[in-house]
């Protein structure tokens, strides 16, 4: 396969366009860094624009800007159409947030990285990272044309998966630990799926499909199942016995135009706990049982008559998986369960997680909302050159479940963003990084909220 360099000289590179990533770009723009932004997908924003009408999160603090990075995008997103999108749902895992229609979500993201002056490079996944004398030097993108080698000062993974962090060598975690909780948050463990003879492989959160359905009168269906969740958890344990595939719970949003509505759910009830968002024939049962799931909830509503979806037809699945957790990078600060707990305040804060603590079918728990994030934990251990954001930053596997809330994840990237900004224009490793700057910096150039 041909090789090609790079000729760019760019201060600052992102691989990944989540929310994790388009934060940590943005941020890095702001401040004066060039930016290149490296997304495997072919359309940026990972699942805001993958999965029809998910709601975002967090972008906004209790109905104030959270940072004016996140605002950036909500006022893109409103800018582009009437019909982008709408205030999500509050509860205390949502709140604060937007559920939008994925292609005019992505027009947004368009308008709002041209207006930072960012470049933006789809169809990019990363292969490999060239590391010299313990630092990142370059990165290897997989193209159509072949293998390009991309140089900067700093680079930042937001790969979700952590693909650049583990190509450069560093240590990461998979999967639930032995962590101990504290049992006086009244911490819901749920009943988790049989895994016999499947002991010694590490136990994830189950991977999703996201759909959308038309052909609803939304506002019907659903004021029928706010008053039926009964009637509706029964249907769907007889359509289980009758072998139809259906998943451990649902939720449903509606569209931005009428007679469509989207649907989160928690993965088919039988997949295997085990399944790992890193192994291909993993993710391929993954796809094809989230597609069932998705055709025959549609033969569940229409079969039972379901007011409002009694002529409801599949309209579209979810462009990628709902992969919730794979690689955690090991960094200068483990982010716990009892951080999330104890309002503990450090030193190098840089964002906070507001919400609740989320691990699908496995674990659903209170937490502080609104707990201090270290600058530490973006900083992998074994590397220099690079920082982390999204959830394949430093946590174990409730610590990173605790607020992994889509708004959550822009303000890590933020974070990030800011910090590769100043040590690529300073010329130090981002262990080196003045917090204190940091944090300065945030609050007074890019507006966070950190307290």
């Amino acid at each position: 396969m041909k090789r090609y360099d790079d000729k760019e000289n760019w201060d600052v590179l992102v691989c990944g366009s989540g929310p994790a990533g388009l934060g940590a770009a943005v941020a890095a723009a702001r401040l004066g860094a060039r930016v290149l932004v490296l997304e495997s997908a072919g359309q940026p924003g990972g699942t805001i624009c993958a999965v029809p009408f998910m709601p975002v999160n967090r972008l906004r603090t209790e109905g104030g800007i959270r940072s004016d990075v996140h605002e950036a995008f909500v006022q893109n997103l409103m800018a582009v159409s009437p019909f982008a999108a709408y205030p999500g749902p509050e509860d205390r895992i949502n709140g604060d947030g937007f559920c939008p229609h994925p292609e005019y979500a992505e027009l947004a993201i368009y308008r709002m990285l041209d207006e930072a002056g960012i470049t933006l490079r789809l169809f990019s996944p990363v292969m490999d990272a060239e590391v010299e004398n313990g630092r990142v030097c370059a990165v290897i993108a997989r193209e159509k044309r072949g293998l390009v080698r991309y140089r900067a000062k700093i680079f930042l993974d937001a790969t979700g998966d952590g693909d650049l962090a583990a190509a450069a060598g560093c240590r990461f975690s998979e999967g639930k630990d032995e962590e101990p909780t504290d049992t006086s948050v009244r911490l819901q463990i749920v009943p988790e799926a049989d895994t016999s003879g499947e002991s010694r492989e590490p136990i994830h959160m189950p991977i999703t499909l996201g759909f959308s359905l038309l052909g609803v009168d939304c506002p019907r269906f659903l004021e029928w199942l706010s008053q039926h969740g009964a009637d509706f958890r029964e249907m769907l344990a007889r359509a289980d016995e009758q072998g139809l595939y259906v998943a451990a719970w649902y939720g449903f949003n509606h569209g931005t135009v009428p007679g469509v509505i989207g649907v989160n759910n928690g993965a088919w009830l039988h997949q295997k706990l085990t399944s790992n968002g890193l192994d291909s024939a993993d993710l391929t049962a993954a796809r094809r049982a989230g597609l069932r799931v998705a055709a025959d909830l549609v033969t569940i509503l229409r079969e039972n008559r379901v007011p409002g979806a009694e002529n409801c037809a599949l309209d579209r699945a979810g462009s990628i998986l709902g992969v919730r957790d794979t690689r955690r990078i090991v960094g200068e600060y483990v982010l716990t369960f009892a951080d999330s707990q104890s309002s503990r305040e450090f030193p190098d804060t840089i964002a906070r997680k507001y919400g609740a603590i989320d691990a699908n079918q496995l674990f659903i728990g209170t937490m502080d909302s609104g707990f201090a994030y270290p600058y530490r934990s973006l900083v992998p251990q074994d590397v220099d050159g690079l920082l982390l954001a999204g959830r394949c930053a430093s946590a174990t596997f409730l610590g990173h479940s605790a607020g992994k809330s889509m708004g959550n994840m822009m303000a890590l990237g933020c974070a990030a963003g800011a910090a590769a900004a100043l040590c690529a224009a300073q010329d130090i490793k981002p262990r080196a990084l003045d917090a204190a700057l940091l944090r300065e910096t945030l609050q007074e150039k890019l507006g966070a909220k950190l307290s």
